[in-house]
């Protein structure tokens, strides 16, 4: 895909940051815009994320970049993005990122819902990867489908620590000012209150909850609307929006979804740890094998690319599994219809009493 008229004019004058070649433009933010990039004597893919001429000269935007990656230099873990260098160069400031190279949960989740154990699986590499930040003290503060993304060997990758918070400095924002993705906050976050890293968790089950039901646990018309049922936890049980999610699956989300913080999962391992257990009771695969299939199964990588990772037995096995497990409702009716009218008519023709 081209990069639009509006994309091409924050491509940077310079061609190159430090040792890395400038190239398209992947995506862009209100913040910062984020290109393609290549470390020329390596031969290293990365991305580039720069920050924007207005973020530049606010001293919150500027700050959250810098946090970020304070926060990413931090971390040594697959699940999360590796941040290679910081570059400052003619009043610019860039961070050098590792390239991932599949879509977004969001991507996915916008064809429709996820079969439970894929969704399990992404769940416990989301809690891993939240389990290393919070060992090292920082709270994400804003889980949500657009900051999950996926490789091409099955790999899941938490990203965008901008509004990352270190328990150990002072907060980002003043006291009393909520911040975050509205649908997918904490009680405590849309409150204003101090937050911990439960509320992480709480984001990562409204995240579940979405994925397995094809809708946000909370909608409004305003944001204040939102907020207010996210406080009084007003939301469609998962059991009635998703009936064929499973019982076990179901609880673990609900309990990560808990109003009160003291009563969710105690720290991401614990969350981690059910989430694998269940994905384990009906897999037969590896993770990364099951997420590999379906990516191929929802088009997000070719059949050569597929079997670059995987064995065509792998990969055939792995996918049937995925094909059994992936029930759209609509579709999953008219098939159990259609096969039972067609066994009827079968009885009906074989039946004596039926016979000419």
């Amino acid at each position: 895909m081209s990069p639009s008229a509006k994309e091409k004019e924050y491509v940077p004058k310079h061609r190159k940051v430090g040792p890395y070649r400038v190239q398209e433009v992947l995506g862009r933010g209100g913040m910062a815009v984020v290109y393609g990039g290549l470390h020329e004597q390596l031969q290293r893919e990365v991305a580039i994320k720069e920050l924007l001429p207005l973020a530049r000269h606010d001293p919150e935007g500027m700050s959250r970049f810098r946090r970020e990656a304070l926060a990413l230099a931090a971390f040594r873990h697959q699940g999360i993005v590796t941040l290679y260098d910081l570059i400052e160069k003619n009043d610019a400031l860039f961070m050098i990122l590792e390239r991932v190279d599949g879509p977004t949960l969001q991507e996915l989740m916008e064809e429709g819902p996820l079969p439970p154990e894929v969704a399990a699986v992404v769940g416990a590499k989301v809690a891993a990867a939240l389990e290393h930040a919070h060992f090292n003290r920082i709270i994400h503060r804003d889980i949500k489908p657009s900051n999950v993304m996926f490789t091409k060997s099955g790999e899941v990758k938490l990203m965008d620590f901008g509004i990352a918070k270190d328990i150990g400095l002072e907060a980002l924002t003043r006291q009393g000012m909520a911040i975050g993705t509205p649908s997918y906050m904490s009680p405590e976050q849309v409150a204003g209150k101090k937050i911990d890293h439960c509320t992480d968790l709480y984001s990562l089950g409204t995240m579940l909850y979405e994925a397995l039901a094809g809708v946000k646990a909370f909608t409004g018309k305003s944001a204040g609307e939102v907020f207010a049922k996210i406080r009084d936890g007003r939301c469609l049980p998962l059991g009635k929006a998703a009936p064929k999610v499973p019982r076990a699956l179901r609880r673990i989300v609900e309990r990560a979804m808990k109003v009160r913080a003291e009563q969710r999962y105690p720290d991401a391992a614990s969350l981690r740890r059910d989430l694998e257990r269940f994905a384990a009771s009906s897999l037969t695969v590896s993770d990364n094998t099951v997420l590999v299939a379906f990516l191929r199964y929802r088009q997000k990588l070719t059949q050569t690319e597929a079997l670059i990772h995987l064995t065509s037995g792998e990969l055939t096995a792995a996918q049937t599994f995925v094909r059994t497990r992936h029930s759209h409702p609509g579709r999953w009716a008219t098939a159990v219809l259609f096969t039972a009218a067609a066994a009827f008519g079968v009885w009906i023709w074989l039946h004596p009493l039926w016979r000419p």
